[in-house]
Formats: structure tokens, C-alpha cells, sequence
């Protein structure tokens, strides 16, 4: 038997410890990650008591069904992926990833349904698509403030979700990349009326598709751009009249500013 499968089939023990079984469990229930894994090292009552896995670094392949765990060595040079059996919860911490290509629902399958807390920090997701509803599951941490969003993100009828419903899920960030995006002429006008916690530093709109208002966009940018900040947008190969229409303007606004000047700039 493998050692890992070993350790979590065995069974639970009796403990007894000088503290009122009340208190116990006010430990158990609000504990911090950090504070529940050195509960598990001293003691592996707290583990089966809990069933709660610490999940940093979580790695989600969903057309092999498979939950991973990213584990760095070498002061962080080199990582290997292990999964762990009989996971029943899961306390998101740092990152996740999901990956698959095949076009299937997320909603329901064997990892949501696994998802004890989130306090991811940060999301990448790289699937065909993604329906609104659990991008809006996964967007509940407080914490999350880099966002990589290479799928589209449409409602359960098939029709694209404008960009500004999709950041507005996310008012702690200061990365975000999504491809493909989908723009309205009022995307900008209505994302300037809400209030990001954090300066962006690097923002990237892949794969443009729609029309907007070139104006709107650049107030936009350079009221929430944190200084030598970088930004990226691209056109769609079906998009060159969108591209020949738009950029020049873009451009053209953005090298005029006088009190803020971006890092790096890429147009596509």
C-alpha cells in the first residue's frame, strides 16, 4: 500500500486534551491555514477530525478529472505535482489552476463540489469556456489580486459576458489578462464608476473582438494604471477593421498622456 494511502486510512483515536471540548472545537472552526497545518503535524486527531486539506498550490486537469497539488523544492526553482486520495475538502490558499479542453461544465463535478473555503490569491483558468456562475464561485476570496482568464466566459444561453461584469468580480486586482474579450460601447464608461481597492499593474485584452469607445478606455486606464505599469491589447485574425479602426486612436491617446507613462505597451 502506498504510504500516503496508508496514513489517511487510519482510523480515528480518542483524545483527550486539558481544555473543554467547546474550545476544541472553536480552535478547530477558526483557525488560520497556517494554524490548522501545525495542529495536523502534532497531532493527527485534528486531521480526521477536520477532514480539511490545505490546498496552496492546486493544479485542476478536468478532462482527467484529477486534483494536484504543486510542491516547490530548491528555493523554488523546480515544482512536481502530487495528488492526494480521499480529499473530501478543500481550503483553497494561494493558487489554482484549471486546465481542460474539452467542452464540459465545471459546475457539480467532483472538484466544486470539494471546495471547503477560498482564500485563493491567485486564479488561472484555461478552458474552452466558462460559465458566468463559476467564475463568480471561484471569484469569492477576498484576496484575489492576479487574474488569468484564457476562456470564455459566456452565460448558460451561449452569450458572451461583457468585460465589466467580469472585473467588477474582482475588486483586489492588480494583474488581469482574459482572451478572449468581449467589449460593449458602454464597457469602460461603466467600469470607471466602480471602485478597484488596488491599482492595476498590468492589464491584457486578448483576442478583441467587439467595438469600444477608445476614449472611454483610455480615462479608464490612466485613472486606475498604477505607474510603469504594463498593457496589452490584441485583435481577433477575423478582426482587422476593428483593429485599423481602434488602435491608431488608442495609441494616439495613451503616448499623449503628460503624468503617467506605462512600462510597456503592446498593440496587436
Amino acid at each position: 500500500m502506498v504510504l500516503s494511502k496508508k496514513v489517511i486510512s487510519l482510523p480515528i483515536e480518542t483524545q483527550y486534551f486539558p481544555f473543554l471540548p467547546n474550545f476544541m472545537k472553536y480552535i478547530l472552526q477558526n483557525s488560520s491555514p497556517k494554524l490548522l497545518l501545525k495542529l495536523y503535524q502534532c497531532c493527527k486527531y485534528f486531521y480526521f477530525k477536520s477532514k480539511i486539506t490545505i490546498a496552496p498550490n492546486v493544479w485542476f486537469d478536468h478532462k482527467e478529472k484529477k486534483i494536484e497539488f504543486k510542491f516547490f523544492v530548491n528555493s523554488g526553482k523546480d515544482f512536481f505535482y502530487r495528488g492526494y486520495p480521499n480529499t473530501e475538502k478543500l481550503w483553497l490558499c494561494e493558487k489554482l489552476e484549471i486546465h481542460s479542453f474539452s467542452d464540459t461544465r465545471l459546475i457539480g463535478n467532483v472538484f466544486f463540489s470539494k471546495i471547503y473555503r477560498n482564500d485563493l490569491k491567485e486564479l488561472s483558468i484555461k478552458t474552452r469556456f466558462t460559465l458566468f456562475k463559476e467564475l463568480e464561485i471561484l471569484s469569492k476570496s477576498p484576496n484575489l489580486t492576479e487574474i488569468e482568464l484564457e476562456t470564455c466566459v459566456k452565460k448558460e444561453n451561449g452569450q458572451p459576458i461583457p468585460i465589466e461584469e467580469i472585473m467588477i468580480l474582482f475588486p483586489q486586482i492588480k494583474t488581469f489578462k482574459i482572451s478572449p474579450t468581449h467589449f460593449t460601447m458602454k464597457s469602460f464608461e461603466k467600469l470607471s464608476k466602480f471602485k478597484f481597492s488596488n491599482k492595476i499593474n498590468s492589464l491584457g485584452f486578448w483576442m478583441v473582438k467587439t467595438e469600444f469607445d477608445p476614449i472611454s478606455m483610455c480615462k479608464f486606464l490612466k485613472e486606475t494604471f498604477d505607474d510603469d505599469a504594463k498593457f496589452i491589447i490584441t485583435f481577433g485574425i477575423d478582426s482587422h477593421h476593428l483593429r485599423q479602426q481602434l488602435l491608431p486612436r488608442v495609441k494616439e491617446i495613451i503616448n499623449g498622456w503628460e503624468t503617467k507613462k506605462l512600462k510597456r505597451t503592446f498593440f496587436c
